[in-house]
């Protein structure tokens, strides 16, 4: 029993509702079958593990890194409860008939929604083997996963001379800061790599009704955005924040044919489904059909969407390092 319960757990093609089943039977069997569980069945589960960290690895340079970590805790107070619970979660019947994937119509296979649906998923694996290890091992299951605390937001930063802070920016309502080029001097220069910028640009919300904007990408820790800032008439290199979206999965690329346009993916701020509700039918749960916005910002030359792309890569870049950073002390069992 023992030997086809960790086959079963470092299989890929079992739902993760089934594995987090398997791992409360696993914790409630391992007790009374210490002799039985040998080195190969530990080694089984590494591997398997092994192979989902490095899958997670990516997902810190995905389309929802700046949910990976609010998923990852989530998951583990949920898991963690589940094992230890000294009843399965479910009925015999519901085990047999497991929870089916979220029903949405006409969302793309390339979508963000299933680039999010399959890192929940991920996530969930990453934390049921995290945990058995664990416990295979004769340690307690600490309440929280060993994650880095987040730091302050650098003095030198975009986000920093935008005025902004961790809560980050709330469109319509507050000032963001400076709009324009910000002076500074060369030795800042060398430590920030380029000068913060909100660039003028174009964008039509709606056929035929062409806005105005300054446009600025900004990382705050773990979060980012991209912002569209309407400057203050009365407050020059000041303005308000008309529109953010987040930065991640926002898969900036020029145009083709026009050089001065730049073309944005714009993903939902959170994933549905990590709110779905519990009373379902049967083992069903039907969401709203989601489909990513798209952004194509104008910009005044060829020069200045180029800088915008520079700056979306960069932001980017600093937000996916910081995510690393902090599960590092989690992907590092070993």
């Amino acid at each position: 029993v023992l030997d086809a319960l960790v086959k079963l757990l470092c299989r890929s093609d079992i739902s993760t509702e089934i594995l987090w089943d398997g791992g409360w039977l696993l914790r409630q069997l391992l007790p009374y079958s210490e002799a039985e569980f040998k080195s190969h069945h530990l080694k089984l589960l590494k591997d398997s593990y092994r192979n989902c960290r490095s899958a997670l690895v990516q997902e810190t340079k995905g389309i929802w890194v700046d949910l990976l970590i609010t998923v990852l805790c989530d998951q583990w107070k949920k898991c963690k409860r589940a094992i230890e619970a000294s009843s399965p979660r479910k009925e015999p019947k519901c085990i047999l008939l497991p929870f089916q994937k979220l029903n949405s119509e006409d969302i793309p296979a390339e979508s963000s929604f299933t680039a999010g649906e399959r890192m929940s998923e991920l996530v969930k694996v990453f934390v049921l083997l995290h945990q058995l290890q664990i416990f295979s091992l004769g340690r307690a299951l600490p309440e929280q996963p060993p994650i880095q605390p987040q730091i302050d937001i650098p003095e030198i930063s975009r986000a920093r001379a935008a005025g902004l802070d961790v809560s980050g920016p709330k469109p319509g309502t507050e000032k963001i800061g400076h709009l324009l080029a910000i002076e500074i001097s060369q030795t800042l220069i060398l430590v920030t790599a380029i000068a913060v910028h909100a660039l003028p640009c174009r964008i039509a919300f709606e056929r035929g009704k062409e806005r105005h904007f300054h446009f600025l990408a900004v990382s705050v820790g773990t979060l980012g955005w991209v912002l569209l800032a309407e400057e203050l008439p009365l407050k020059q290199n000041y303005g308000i924040v008309r529109v953010a979206a987040p930065l991640a999965g926002t898969n900036p690329r020029i145009d083709d044919k026009h050089a001065r346009w730049l073309h944005l993916r714009i993903r939902p701020s959170t994933l549905p489904f990590l709110d779905a509700p519990k009373s379902v039918t049967p083992g069903e749960t039907r969401i709203k059909s989601l489909v990513d916005g798209r952004w194509t910002l104008a910009f005044r030359d060829d020069e200045s969407c180029k800088t915008a792309l520079s700056m979306i890569l960069e932001e980017i870049n600093l937000q996916n390092m910081e995510v690393e950073r902090r599960l590092k002390p989690v992907l590092d069992l070993e």
